[in-house]
């Protein structure tokens, strides 16, 4: 795991953030690196969305230690009936921090889509998510820690002790003991888990990983988006958008284009530009509301020339580069590939929740070597782990170019989830999702 190679390699600092950070081991595992990083005199900072129902007892005595920061994002006032107070005050609470870095020593970075839990790194759950990070180094590290700091020193960003004051601090045979109660050590040594042994930690530690050099810059939103719905981000990406001049590849698990992105893919489409889109499909979607108003724009965007991907929830294809990586598998990558040289990564989904009401953050790479060598391999990818949408007589079929099979009602999908997207879609909820 990437992520605890920069904890274990920092000297000085590290700042993570993050939408989703479970209770399970992946989650313990990293809490316990970052606990023993701030024994050594690291600073560890943690800023968290409260979406989430946490320990807040058990975050108030990590926060008590001298090395270790915890703040929450836009928090629930109500801790104990999280409930009532999201329905007592909708209008705040449903906009949420979906921004995710991990940085150590403001020297290297992870930005992503990935959240902190077992289902984002293929660690024992029945659905795992495919997804997509970078790792960074040089001026777009700096740039993404000025957005951590930004984020951090908001009005928005509420210190531990503010939530629960007169916390003791945590012991430190406590924690040993915790550990050895959960037995992180021998879960994390053993088999394909001892990431000790992957290929990627090994290379970490030797400084011997192979890095692809080139132009980066972090977009992001601002903190007060929660207040204000204004998208810098969106600013941005509408921008870079305009500037495509051949081919533009859009992979989102969430992908709702509304009738303005719609129309906006369609005549970019119409203009020649070579547009492959890549989402969850039914089967695959955690979400099924979303499908449910996804699949409204789905025949306008294929009539248009543009080529349209839904991932299996069958999709297994660990064994290299792929775009889910469980025989479980939902997709939650969030990244873009434009004119063969421009990369695109980080949280945001194309819907309007990403762009409307949640904050969000990305980097933008000029790096060709590696979205040609990206490129390359999606073809085979989509053949193996995806159904390419079609239009036969004048109705949606779902071609799986791997074993030749077409299909004429969702694939995989039960009758309940079938049912439950067709209802969800004649709700009024298109700008929530």
């Amino acid at each position: 795991m990437a992520r605890i190679a920069l904890i274990e390699s920092a000297e000085k600092s590290i700042d993570l953030q993050y939408y989703i950070y479970r209770s399970d081991e992946t989650s313990q595992l990293i809490t316990w690196r970052l606990y023993e990083a701030a024994q050594r005199g690291v600073r560890v900072r943690l800023l968290l969305d409260d979406m989430q129902k946490r320990n807040d007892a058990g975050m108030a005595e990590l926060n008590a230690h001298p090395n270790i920061e915890i703040r929450l994002f836009n928090p629930h006032h109500y801790r104990d009936a999280r409930v009532f107070a999201f329905a007592s005050d909708f209008g705040r609470l449903n906009r949420r921090m979906h921004n995710k870095s991990l940085i150590s020593d403001s020297v290297s970075a992870i930005v992503g889509g990935r959240n902190i839990g077992n289902e984002y790194f293929s660690f024992e759950s029945n659905v795992e998510f495919g997804d997509f990070d970078v790792m960074l180094f040089g001026e777009v590290v700096t740039q993404t820690a000025d957005q951590f700091d930004l984020y951090w020193n908001s009005l928005y960003a509420v210190p531990m002790e503010w939530i629960v004051p007169n916390s003791n601090k945590v012991d430190d045979d406590e924690i040993q003991t915790q550990v050895k109660k959960l037995g992180l050590e021998a879960k994390f040594s053993t088999g394909r888990y001892n990431f000790k042994k992957l290929d990627l930690y090994e290379k970490l530690q030797q400084g011997q990983l192979k890095l692809y050099w080139g132009q980066g810059d972090a977009w992001f939103d601002l903190p007060d988006k929660i207040e204000t719905q204004e998208s810098q981000l969106v600013a941005n990406l509408s921008e870079l958008f305009e500037s495509v001049e051949d081919s533009f590849v859009l992979i989102s698990p969430y992908f709702v284009p509304t009738e303005s992105g719609t129309k906006a893919l369609v005549k970019a489409a119409k203009r020649g530009i070579d547009i492959t889109i890549v989402t969850n499909s039914l089967a695959s979607n955690d979400v099924f509301a979303v499908h449910g108003w996804y699949a409204k724009y789905r025949e306008d965007l294929v009539k248009a020339g543009i080529k349209l991907w839904e991932v299996k929830a069958s999709a297994n294809i660990k064994s290299k580069w792929s775009l889910t990586g469980s025989s479980r598998a939902s997709l939650h990558a969030k990244a873009m590939m434009i004119d063969g040289k421009t990369l695109f990564v980080g949280s945001m989904n194309w819907d309007p929740r990403s762009a409307e009401l949640n904050t969000e953050m990305a980097v933008v790479i000029e790096q060709p070597e590696y979205v040609q060598k990206s490129l390359a391999l999606l073809p085979e990818q989509l053949k193996e782990s995806a159904y390419q949408i079609a239009i036969k007589d004048g109705d949606i079929a779902w071609l799986d170019k791997e074993t030749g099979e077409e299909f004429n009602s969702e694939p995989e999908a039960s009758v309940w989830r079938k049912m439950g997207a067709w209802f969800s879609g004649i709700l009024p909820i298109e700008d929530q999702l």
